[in-house]
């Protein structure tokens, strides 16, 4: 912990973006129109902060001696927004994964607390440990694990049953949940439904048993179920098996009077995501949204805008009038709607994207107040989170968002943030500013490498370096499969593999072997001149280093040859390779190390190693 907390410091040391810790000082926010979250009228008063926490709000407080005080006579102060589904390590357009960008586009447009579906429970220690206080900037992250139904939406990317876990009947999902339960995940994220909109096949679906045995667990340790559905069908099953939130729009079908019931029987809420569902071909910004984007956001709309727009595909176009009669018809019955985005998904970008599906609430019916209270303590009510978040009232988390204009009467203001607070530290905005308009990763603490890789030396199944090892494929639905064991056979303690090869041309599976927990944080292997290993096989293989900041498709390689005789192998870092045209190997920024098996469409590979480790 201690070479953590000091890696944690270089990097605020270089970025200069460190979250100021919680001050001693308490802070007076003095004369702003206050909107609280509740849905009443906003009126002038002052709020009084103390460490993280709201400790007083009215038109007269007692102020403490040593205050700071905030005049903010003129603007608005609103509770931090939520945003209940985003994929943070997804960028929404063509660039390697930076999570300390995504989070800074939250901060910087008053977001101020996320659900982050792109996780494995192996990465939530690190991104905990990254984002306490003092570390990385971030809004407060509500970190899911993953589960689907094997042939789901969810399982097709090629990323291995430890990233979606998969389940088909209730005992299964029993014992997933007991899997994933330890990894202590801040939310349940359930891929049931596998309509692929009318354009594709459709995938598997999930059982309505199988997904109430997720919510019986998920419900007995306190945390909340939100689903992937987007059928009315689906929405159904959701709503019956009790999960609290049905996530994406129903988009096949109107909702009907069967559907409202059992939302309204079992509490069930609506996060329809809107922006990911709105047709680009035509999509357009008014001044503050285009303000907001970062270079190569800017970029990516206005090479968009100088073509001839597309026309809309059928499918989307239906797809679209119905999920907006959706909200209406929602709105009406009383069904609490609630804010999220998918973001990360090509187009919707973090932060802007937050404030786009609000201000579509106000197309459909809301208020802007409306839309405000869907966006603040309607949403922290979705996740159980409201007793501490989504409202300006003594007691609660001191997450606050200060506006130079009126967002709860003119809903264009939410593009007008000037201060934001998470937990009583404001963010640094200009810095964070800075940092996503350059080109430059966000810095991420480094661990130094020792030799020893995976050499069998634990007996818990991870390997010399504390990490998981985990499997992944090539995507689609018809992957490859990778059984990977390693025998107890004294002190012979190989990883023997296996591969069952997919259809598609050039199918692979892979191993990989994260050099720091859940490949999340960097590893630094200066002082190595390579890796080194025993090997067993029946041909040729290829060797791979995952490393930050650059495309998956531009990742260094080495091929190597097994055979039936085991043998030592030695690949210097100067034999690694990326595509032509791609940086140098930075053997600081190296995250896994990844071993491949390749062969014919529908045939099988196999690999035992032994003693992996820097030379």
């Amino acid at each position: 912990m201690k070479i953590l907390r000091a890696a944690v410091a270089a990097v605020i040391l270089v970025t200069g973006i460190g979250a100021k810790a919680a001050p001693e000082r308490p802070i007076l926010i003095r004369g702003a129109r206050v909107f609280d979250g509740s849905g009443a009228p906003a009126v002038v008063e002052n709020v009084l902060i103390r460490g993280d926490r709201i400790v007083a709000v009215g038109p007269k407080i007692k102020v403490p001696g040593d205050a700071q005080i905030i005049n903010a006579r003129g603007l608005t102060l609103t509770p931090g927004l939520h945003d209940l589904h985003t994929h943070l390590r997804s960028p929404a357009y063509d660039a390697p994964d930076d999570l300390g960008k995504s989070w800074a586009g939250y901060l910087v447009n008053g977001v101020t607390s996320v659900n982050d579906y792109s996780v494995s429970g192996e990465m939530l220690q690190p991104i905990r440990e990254m984002t306490a206080p003092g570390g990385i900037p971030a809004p407060h992250l509500q970190l899911a694990i993953r589960l689907g139904v094997p042939g789901g939406h969810g399982t097709e990317f090629g990323w291995g049953n430890f990233f979606t876990l998969q389940v088909a009947t209730p005992r299964a999902a029993h014992v997933a949940m007991a899997q994933a339960l330890p990894y202590h995940p801040d939310v349940i994220k359930v891929f049931a439904d596998g309509w692929r909109y009318g354009r594709d096949a459709d995938l598997n679906s999930m059982n309505e048993p199988t997904l109430a045995a997720i919510v019986e667990d998920a419900h007995k340790a306190g945390l909340p179920v939100i689903t992937h559905t987007v059928t009315l069908e689906g929405a159904k099953v959701a709503a019956a098996a009790g999960v609290d939130s049905v996530g994406h729009g129903v988009g096949d079908a109107l909702a009907d009077e069967e559907l409202i019931g059992l939302m309204k029987a079992h509490h069930t809420a609506y996060i329809p995501t809107l922006v990911v569902y709105e047709p680009q071909e035509d999509r357009a910004f008014d001044p503050g949204e285009t303000a907001s984007f970062s270079p190569p956001e800017q970029y990516r709309e206005k090479a968009r805008m100088a073509k001839p727009a597309a026309p809309i595909p059928p499918y989307e176009a239906k797809r679209w009038t119905i999920m907006q009669e959706n909200i209406r018809r929602l709105k009406a019955a009383g069904i609490r709607i609630g804010i999220g985005t998918d973001a990360g998904i090509e187009g919707v970008y973090h932060g802007p994207g937050t404030l786009r599906e609000i201000t579509w609430l106000t197309r459909l019916g809301f208020t802007p107040a409306e839309a405000l209270v869907a966006a603040t303590s309607t949403s922290a009510g979705i996740i159980g989170q409201d007793k501490d978040h989504g409202r300006i009232a003594p007691g609660m988390s001191a997450d606050l968002v200060l506006y130079t204009g009126q967002p709860d009467q003119r809903i264009a203001d939410l593009w007008t943030v000037k201060r934001v607070f998470v937990s009583g530290r404001e963010a640094p905005l200009p810095a964070l500013r800075q940092l996503l308009n350059g080109a430059t990763p966000t810095p991420l603490p480094v661990h130094r490498m020792a030799g020893p890789i995976d050499t069998g030396a634990r007996g818990d199944g991870r390997t010399d370096l504390d990490t998981l090892p985990v499997e992944s494929t090539e995507a689609g639905v018809d992957h490859s499969h990778l059984d990977y064991v390693r025998p107890d056979e004294g002190d012979d303690k190989r990883l023997f593999l296996v591969a069952h090869l997919g259809s598609r041309p050039r199918p692979f599976a892979q191993l990989i072997l994260p050099l720091t927990r859940g490949a999340i944080q960097l590893a630094d292997a200066r002082g190595f001149t390579g890796i080194a290993f025993e090997a067993r096989g029946a041909g040729n293989y290829v060797m791979l280093f995952d490393s930050y900041g650059i495309d998956n498709d531009m990742r260094f390689k080495a091929g190597f040859t097994a055979g039936e005789k085991a043998g030592e192998i030695r690949i210097p870092f100067s034999t690694f390779t990326a595509p032509e045209g791609g940086p140098p190997l930075d053997l600081t920024k190296l995250r896994a190390l990844i071993v491949r098996l390749e062969g014919d469409p529908g045939g099988k590979a196999w690999l035992q190693l032994k003693s992996v480790r820097f030379y």
